[in-house]
């Protein structure tokens, strides 16, 4: 009977530690993605605002001290854009009258009879002296974004900002060339580079950003010419301000997270920062609004949130700008539109790992880390971004280079994937930044992985191993000699090719590249190039080689690479042939390619302008630059 009892009294305890337990869950799970509720005590709508009211803001002018200015309503500008109204004040303490409003101030709270009224977000450019208008948005709006849920979306992948579609990456790449082979044999223009492309279509696609928004300043060091001339399109389109200055360097490890504090994204962290900031507006538990505009303007997101430190607010007649550095990860942003960001205190999201070992021109080694945030639009662009800005740093100058490079891509492991390791080797030699090379290479196969149509590819890591020398070991292609003009099937031509070098003087290379015994009499063009040129002729002459059904043959054409430091020889005739389903058919009779390329179905079939015949390399010590054709007759019967 006794043990009934305490059988009965050790089962109602744990019912009630098991209850109890419940209820705490229950309490505790809402807490962390509920939502941001109106407070008619807290906030102020925009219903009771008018003008002349004066009321007080906030924000940090250095470090991490919060700093209160007074401000006045001059006018409510209803509908500035659609659905969206911006109260228009005046800033009267002298500590804003210096600055004026400067990029990072967005999201600064402002406050009215101790109710908080919205959240500084506009600013126009070159304001005249003791003018200091800037707008807000009311913070009605704002709480609008926090009710659209305090969950981060697990399936954000960043959303597809260029229209670079993997088809067009790899199909459309360089020029159609059929046209001048068959006629004069001249080729008129260069292949388009993959930056080339990326700058069109951002210029291509029109910026949604209002002119008065205030920018998000990024902080990051020094960029050369070369790089800049990539990254500046893509922060204009997006309203972020780059700001040279040092984006890690921030004295406190920890800053407090509440209204008027910095509030950001770090890019890039790490050996190489990129921190992209404004200010936090309020704070509700472990919840908070800030900026007072959107960020990328993506909805539903997943992106990293951290803390800032601001070394001071650099004043301008132009706009002026907060310079500040990251300090802690602080959550994770998990709404980004129009009216503000919000954001989850606590846990952030991974980043992409890279290892960059470096052996700079005084043969020393140096082992870089960084981190990139996840996104399938920037994530390519900074590390690329990322890895220049180290090897600038390193190697303290932009002249003439020569760079030997391998890049290794590692892929998360899924059961569809049958290679996990994108691996590239190559050597580049010209005048300049060497970080433009290392951009190219690493930016073209993490956009075609973030785009792709098939599968969502996670990149586990990145890791780059480059050896600099200090001298530039490039060559053209001036002429290319046979020493006969009629071969039979099966003979081997020997080619002698003229290279200029970078100011030396010419040398010869010899070639050799066989004659297939199949080959039919009549003309045969020989075409002789760099790595880029037989890529973007290939891609031109036969573009149904290169279309992709599934992210394997994807990964496929992806790791096809040609030596920057090989010649490429290439036999070819004016004959159509034909692929289907990614395989190419030569010397088909005309019925049988009809047949095979019915007007029933497009896309797994179509013909190819000429055939190739074979192709050979011829090693060199010299980075490759230009390309020839030159033409002789197959004769079966030639002597």
């Amino acid at each position: 009977m006794k043990k009934e009892c305490k059988a009965k009294t050790n089962f109602t305890w744990l019912g009630k530690i098991l209850l109890c337990a419940l209820v705490i869950f229950c309490l505790a799970a809402p807490h962390g993605y509920s939502q941001i509720e109106w407070d008619a005590e807290k906030f102020m709508p925009l219903s009771e605002v008018k003008k002349g009211m004066k009321g007080k803001g906030y924000t940090v002018f250095s470090g991490t001290t919060v700093e209160e200015f007074e401000f006045e309503v001059v006018s409510i500008e209803y509908n500035a854009i659609p659905t969206w109204h911006v109260v228009w004040v005046e800033g009267l303490s002298d500590n804003f009258k210096y600055t004026g409003v400067a990029g990072g101030m967005s999201g600064s709270p402002m406050y009215i009879d101790g109710r908080l009224m919205g959240a500084i977000s506009l600013g126009y450019f070159n304001q005249r002296e003791r003018s200091n208008l800037c707008g807000v948005t009311p913070f009605e709006l704002m709480v609008k974004v926090a009710q659209r849920g305090m969950q981060p979306n697990l399936n954000y992948e960043g959303a597809q900002l260029f229209n670079l579609s993997s088809d067009a990456a790899t199909q459309n790449y360089g020029l159609d060339m059929g046209a001048s082979l068959f006629g004069d044999g001249k080729i008129p223009l260069a292949p388009r580079t993959f930056d080339q492309r990326l700058l069109t279509d951002i210029s291509d696609t029109s910026s949604q950003v209002r002119s008065a928004q205030l920018p998000l300043p990024v902080t990051l060091p020094a960029l050369s010419s070369d790089v800049m001339r990539i990254v500046k399109p893509i922060f204009d389109r997006f309203n972020l301000t780059p700001v040279q200055a040092a984006g890690g360097g921030s004295p406190v490890k920890e800053s407090p997270v509440e209204a008027g504090q910095i509030v950001g994204t770090e890019l890039v962290r790490g050996d190489a920062p990129l921190f992209g900031y404004g200010t936090i507006t309020y704070v509700d538990g472990n919840k908070l609004l800030a900026y007072g505009h959107a960020g990328f303007g993506e909805g539903n997101v997943n992106l990293p949130m951290s803390g800032g430190y601001v070394h001071y607010i650099f004043p301008s007649r132009s706009r002026s700008f907060k310079v500040a550095s990251a300090t802690q990860p602080i959550g994770t942003l998990v709404q980004d539109r129009d009216p503000a960001i919000a954001g989850i205190i606590g846990k952030h999201p991974s980043y992409i790992p890279v290892n960059l070992n470096v052996q700079t021109t005084d043969k020393k080694q140096h082992e870089k880390y960084y981190e990139v945030m996840r996104h399938r639009s920037f994530s390519p662009i900074y590390t690329g971004l990322a890895a220049g800005i180290l090897v600038q740093g390193l190697t303290f100058y932009s002249n003439d280079y020569m760079l030997n490079m391998e890049a290794a891509i590692t892929l998360k492991a899924h059961p569809d994937l049958k290679t996990r390791e994108l691996v590239y080797k190559n050597t580049y030699s010209s005048t300049g930044s060497p970080g433009f090379g290392i951009m190219q290479t690493l930016m073209l196969p993490l956009f075609q992985l973030g785009i792709n149509p098939y599968m969502k590819v996670d990149v586990e890591n990145v890791r780059l191993d480059l050896k600099l020398e200090d001298k530039r070991q490039t060559a053209r292609i001036q002429s290319l000699r046979v020493d006969k003009l009629r071969y039979r099937p099966g003979d081997t031509v020997e080619v002698e090719m003229t290279l200029q070098p970078h100011l030396e003087n010419p040398i010869i290379q010899t070639g050799t590249i066989t004659i297939p015994k199949d080959t039919p009499d009549g003309l045969v063009m020989l075409l002789a190039g760099n790595g880029n040129f037989h890529e973007a002729w290939q891609r031109s002459r036969a573009p149904l080689n290169f279309r992709h059904k599934n992210i394997n043959q994807l990964i496929e054409l992806l790791q096809r690479e040609e030596r920057n430091t090989d010649i490429i020889m290439e036999l070819f005739v004016p004959e159509p042939g034909l692929t289907v389903q990614g395989k190419e058919f030569e010397d088909l009779p005309p019925s049988v390619m009809s047949v095979m390329n019915t007007a029933n179905q497009v896309g797994d079939s179509g013909y190819t302008t000429g055939t190739t015949l074979h192709i050979d390399r011829t090693s060199t010590d010299y980075v490759i630059y230009g390309s020839g054709i030159i033409r002789f007759v197959v004769d079966r019967n030639a002597e």
